[in-house]
């Protein structure tokens, strides 16, 4: 399977030595960083690891990668790669296994593991807006983490409550179907990534990689969370000086305006309005 690896940057000197260094060890047909801007020397940085460095306005994560793939020759599938993630040849070839093995997979993506060991969120059920207030009132950080293991394991709560679908966060021999996976790190077949046009270009950050999602399913294709392929990712290290409480919420606003109801879009522009 020919994959060509993109990697969207932005102010990310700090962190592309160890993301391009980790995709340099790959079975890779080229790997491409789109430069949104930066004002740090992260263009100049990526030149040493790969010639096929695009520089770009700043208009966003899902456009960028749209250019990168409009600007090199046909793949079979798209690795994509943020800035501060890191993945290790067994496990990526985790993630190709599974792409190969079942044609109707329109995208594959690894568990996501912190640099402190602790695993978070990567794959989930459809989005509400009760996880999302809930999230906002940091009702999660009164939950220990053994309640939240039991959660995971109960049959009975589980088919009831789809949100705890998001509690599968730990190493399993499965690959999961999952409505959606984070676009930290997600190979996506060629096929179904042109089949959709690839981003919707509104999205500057956050919810992008849950809209593609949504609307591959919506073309027929699945989309599956590998259990036993990991990658880590420091997350947001990019996005930590520009407010990512408010990208992620215009983010959010913007999806469920798109596929949310009208209770979901009331609610969903009142805690983009919040001040919490």
């Amino acid at each position: 399977m020919k994959v060509t690896a993109i990697v969207v940057a932005y102010n990310s000197a700090a962190d592309l030595p160890e993301s391009l260094g980790s995709l340099r060890e790959l079975p890779l047909e080229r790997i491409v960083v789109a430069d949104n801007s930066s004002t740090d020397t992260s263009a100049q940085l990526a030149r040493e690891y790969t010639p096929h460095v695009l520089t770009r306005a700043n208009d966003g994560f899902g456009a960028a990668i749209n250019d990168a793939v409009a600007a090199v020759p046909p793949a079979d599938a798209y690795l994509l790669f943020n800035p501060d993630a890191r993945i290790a040849p067994d496990d990526y070839a985790r993630l190709v296994a599974a792409l190969r093995a079942d044609p109707e997979l329109g995208v594959v993506a690894p568990l996501m593991r912190y640099p402190n060991g602790r695993y978070g969120v990567s794959a989930g059920s459809d989005p509400g807006m009760t996880k999302e207030w809930l999230a906002a009132l940091r009702v999660d950080d009164l939950v220990p983490d053994s309640v939240r293991r039991r959660l995971a394991a109960s049959r009975f709560l589980r088919s009831r409550i789809p949100m705890l679908a998001y509690l599968d966060v730990e190493p399993s021999p499965q690959t999961r179907r999952v409505d959606w996976v984070s676009g930290f790190c997600m190979l996506v077949r060629a096929d179904a990534f042109h089949s959709i046009d690839g981003f919707d270009p509104t999205y500057f950050l956050y919810f992008e990689d849950v809209d593609l999602c949504v609307r591959l399913r919506e073309r027929g294709w699945s989309v599956a969370s590998v259990g036993t392929s990991v990658a880590q990712h420091r997350e947001s290290t990019s996005t930590a000086a520009v407010g990512k409480n408010r990208l992620y919420r215009e983010g959010m606003s913007t999806y469920f305006a798109r596929h949310g109801s009208r209770g979901q879009r009331l609610l969903a522009e009142a805690l983009r309005r919040s001040p919490m």
